[in-house]
């Protein structure tokens, strides 16, 4: 009677386990379309035996249902980690590539007018001013033409620091929502400890939520994630520990200039004292390594954070970011041999700090779109605009009595103004805004001759406001009221022919190369072209880079779907099947009261 009566235990835990089995199923139903979501799964189990009889041979024993041995969440961990990887590797080179996308607009349509239109139109009035240089008519239409080409050039500069501007502000948006989803992850830690504390049930919605905001983490900033016994996880960023038992080491966005530990540059003051990095809270550390590029190799090239500071740089930069490689003297050019190794001492000197510079341009300027964008640009704006004024204004160098060497204007090379009231020479056409060109100063010249002489006020690169950069100059404000000032003309009043035709002969000239690693020597509009083709080319590896990363992180979230999505057919396939189960549970039961019911009646009659 007693192992009757226990069988209606046995149909108690079917009834259980389905109704368990049940719910679990309608759950997943439920958030079919849920994201984030993954599919739940009942485990079923014995449970114990009653041992009736035992022999050495075998033992007698009676089960005493079944029970549920856990609801566990499905999910594929080695293909988290591969997709969340692919992820944030796309979003590295997707911002990238958007940044491309924008400084191509800048230079492609700006008032209807691509920027190749502006140089051939400054090409063109030049080749009229050359026709007839003494014409107040050619000579005003070259001006007039400069100050758009210059306000061309300003706004596309404006542009750039514009865009870098608006990346910051995507930075600091970032880092926010980097603390915000560490603290939704510290709080899901608490909920699924407080939820799992018992031992009795796992928290799988919450996991589920944790696990949504893993990827989106992913996404922005390169994760390890290592997940405790207890059910919390500890969260790893850029390979310092983020999320932790209770606490969460927050990051905050601080200025570059503020902060000691980043790479300082002169170009601070003047335009990037509000530049943002994302720096630890609490101790003020950079997050990134600036130091060391991300590379595919070293698996650093993920996160959306680290393709925008790719995109942006550390600070606005012109062209002496850009080094120049010093030439080697000649011995044939040289009287004396004694001159010659002197000039190679200092060559050699040049080479070394040429060979700095190159170090610091291939980790600071060229890996960084708009950075390197900016600075090829000042190159051809600087060999423009000086090449322009030291064909008006032509320097000479001269021996002072106390040995050293300075610059002068070369009166007798240099042309005048036209007219009678306008014979002026050094009248430059572009102008630094803070910075004369030349200073009139008294010298006594190694010869013994004392004289006035306009004296050259060279170009540092230490003192920003002494650069003719794209950001620093103007056009002359004397030319535009009176072009008869532009010196194109000799002291006897005829035109200075050979000034006009020697500014043609610029735009023929080799100047420079589009990149310090590159050799091909380019004039102007070959360095334009090459210098968008750069861009180009950046555009399309980032482009290809992200498609292929968009097309790999589909394939792996495919993958994981087919593990933790819910199918809607399997899953009415097993709500029949637990409904089966509950209800021969409950015919099971009924079976067994029926015969203990017939065995109450037949002992009571007996």
């Amino acid at each position: 009677m007693g192992g009757t009566m226990g069988r209606l235990s046995i149909g108690v835990t079917g009834l259980q386990t389905s109704q368990y089995a049940l719910n679990t199923t309608s759950h997943n139903l439920t958030n079919t379309q849920t994201e984030g979501y993954s599919r739940q799964q009942v485990l079923l189990t014995d449970r114990s035996y009653r041992t009736l009889s035992e022999n050495a041979v075998r033992k007698n024993q009676s089960g005493l249902g079944t029970v549920t041995a856990e609801i566990k969440t499905i999910r594929d961990n080695f293909a988290d980690v591969a997709y969340r990887t692919e992820v944030g590797r796309t979003k590295y080179y997707k911002a990238q590539e958007e940044a491309v996308e924008e400084l191509q607009n800048y230079f492609g349509e700006l008032e209807g007018r691509d920027f190749n239109t502006s140089m051939n139109d400054l090409w063109l009035a030049l080749q009229e001013l050359q026709k007839e240089s003494n014409s107040i008519v050619t000579r005003s239409s070259y001006i007039a033409t400069a100050q758009t080409f210059l306000d061309r050039v300003q706004t596309i500069r404006d542009s750039f620091i514009t865009y870098q501007r608006n990346l910051n502000t995507q930075i600091k948006e970032e880092v926010a929502e980097i603390n915000s989803l560490g603290k939704t992850i510290l709080e899901l830690n608490d909920k699924i400890l407080s939820a799992e504390a018992s031992g009795i049930e796992n928290a799988n919605d919450y996991r589920d939520q944790r696990n949504l905001a893993y990827d989106r983490l992913s996404e922005i900033v390169g994760t390890e994630i290592i997940t405790n016994s207890d059910g919390t996880a500890e969260i790893y960023i850029e390979g310092r520990i983020f999320v932790t038992k209770g606490r969460i080491y927050e990051l905050d966005s601080m200025k570059i200039c503020d902060n000691e530990n980043y790479l300082t540059h002169y170009d601070f003051a003047t335009d990037a004292t509000d530049f943002l990095m994302p720096v630890w809270k609490d101790d003020e550390y950079p997050l990134m390594n600036i130091n060391k590029i991300p590379a595919a190799e070293n698996n650093t090239d993920v996160g959306s954070l680290k393709g925008l500071l790719q995109a942006r740089g550390y600070f606005v930069s012109n062209y002496t970011d850009v080094p120049v490689k010093p030439v080697r003297p000649v011995a044939a050019d040289y009287a004396t041999d004694a001159e010659y190794q002197a000039d190679m001492a200092q060559y050699a000197a040049d080479l070394q700090t040429y060979s700095d510079k190159l170090d610091y341009f291939n980790k600071y300027v060229e890996p960084y779109t708009v950075t390197n964008l900016m600075a090829q640009f000042d190159v051809l704006v600087h060999a423009m605009v000086t090449g322009v004024n030291d064909t008006l204004c032509p320097n000479k160098e001269v021996e002072l009595a106390d040995g050293s060497i300075v610059k002068i204007l070369d009166e007798e090379a240099a042309g005048i103004g036209m007219g009678n009231s306008n014979g002026i020479s050094g009248t430059e056409l572009f102008v630094r805004k803070s910075e004369p060109r030349y200073t009139e100063q008294t010298l006594t010249l190694a010869d013994g001759t004392t004289g006035t002489f306009k004296v050259y006020t060279e170009e540092d690169a230490d003192n920003y406001y002494s650069l003719y950069s794209s950001g620093n100059v103007e056009i002359n404000e004397a030319l535009l009221q009176n072009p008869s000032l532009l010196p194109l003309t000799r002291v006897n009043g005829e035109e200075a022919q050979e000034v006009v035709d020697n500014l043609l002969k610029l735009w023929d000239t080799k100047f420079s190369t589009v990149s310090p690693n590159s050799l091909v020597e380019c004039n102007y509009k070959d360095y334009y072209a090459g210098m968008t083709d750069d861009l180009a080319d950046r555009g399309y590896t980032y482009h290809h880079l992200s498609e292929t990363g968009q097309q790999s992180s589909l394939e792996l979230d495919n993958l994981r779907q087919m593990v933790v999505g819910v199918s809607s057919d399997e899953e009415l396939s097993n709500l029949i099947k637990f409904q089966h189960a509950f209800n021969a549970s409950s015919r099971y039961i009924n079976t067994v009261a029926e015969m203990i019911e017939y065995l109450i009646q037949q002992l009571g009659t007996s």
